[in-house]
């Protein structure tokens, strides 16, 4: 292994490590020895939810920008996670009971989404990356623009719909939901786990589609399959967190930068990188504001500046 990529990987662990540090032990009321209880059921499982949601993101953003061939796509800009929030806002105005009823909307909310988008980018030869993308940001802020319709109208707080449409880690949960909290996470990191299975094939139909069909890859069914994927884990994380913008856009350039164009070492390291980027933000967003501020915050006033830069570029 060459010393660039050690030196790479020492620091996505450190940042990782460092992050999941800082989101125990620091906070509102700082932590003391005598807190083991607060430290167990309030920070252990936020920073787990975290690592999760971060890595979760970035990961499919790194995989659907492989197979797009697109820098400027992320589960927020394609209208998956307004998609899972829509699905998250609706069982909330309804008052749907039942444990499995968030989870479920959102991955229904999700697939809705990814459904419109093909929908309005057309088929056959008129189906192109960048009418998929201009459908993706169309989605996106219908779906945004209808949660906060459905939430206000619903008699539901302003905040609620900001948090549900920026994000937050501070899960609310009781001892049953708990363990649906842990199943969804270990689906959606099964699903991480798929897309890593499938580098290769990821690599080759990212460098050209028609190249995929003549080495014998189904390059449609494969890009079917990535979005159905990522959209029931986007959807899980969206599901607890809501809707966490530019991770998944941003934490894949910044890991090709660091180790190349590879999926099987690109998708790992936009995991590591996304859950510790998200923790540190976690980590700034609950010293700034105790009382309260949505993570998207954060991660927009580092991703628009890199999404600039990205469009720039990509002229």
């Amino acid at each position: 292994m060459r010393i660039k990529t050690v030196i790479g990987w020492l620091f996505l662990l450190g940042l990782l490590v460092s992050g999941a540090l800082l989101s125990v032990l620091t906070g509102p009321g700082c932590f003391h020895r005598g807190e083991i209880g607060s430290l167990l059921y309030f920070r252990l499982p936020r920073m787990t939810i975290g690592i999760i949601a971060g890595g979760v993101l970035a990961l499919v953003g790194c995989s659907l920008q492989g197979i797009m061939r697109n820098p400027l796509v992320d589960p927020w800009t394609l209208g998956v996670a307004s998609g899972a929030a829509f699905g998250v806002s609706l069982t909330i105005v309804t008052g749907v009971q039942g444990s499995l009823a968030l989870p479920v909307s959102a991955i229904i909310g999700a697939a809705l989404a990814i459904g419109f988008v093909y929908l309005l980018a057309g088929s056959g030869i008129n189906l192109t990356v960048t009418r998929l993308v201009l459908s993706g940001v169309i989605v996106n802020f219908f779906f945004s623009s209808v949660v906060m319709l459905m939430l206000i109208l619903g008699r539901h707080t302003l905040g609620e719909a900001v948090y549900l449409m920026m994000g937050s880690l501070g899960v609310v949960y009781t001892a049953k939901s708990f363990w649906l909290l842990v199943g969804c996470g270990i689906v959606a990191v099964l699903g991480c786990g798929w897309l890593f299975f499938h580098s290769r094939e990821l690599d080759i139909i990212s460098l050209n589609e028609e190249t995929a069909v003549s080495l014998g890859i189904d390059a449609v069914k494969m890009i079917r399959m990535t979005f159905l994927v990522g959209s029931v884990a986007v959807g899980l994380v969206v599901a607890w967190t809501g809707a966490i913008s530019f991770v998944g856009l941003v934490v894949p350039h910044i890991v090709r930068m660091l180790f190349g164009p590879r999926h099987s070492i690109v998708l790992p390291g936009s995991f590591v990188l996304g859950a510790g980027l998200l923790l540190y933000a976690d980590t700034l967003v609950r010293n700034l504001a105790p009382s309260g501020l949505p993570l998207s915050v954060v991660t927009a006033l580092v991703g628009v500046p890199f999404f600039i830069y990205l469009l720039r570029k990509s002229q």
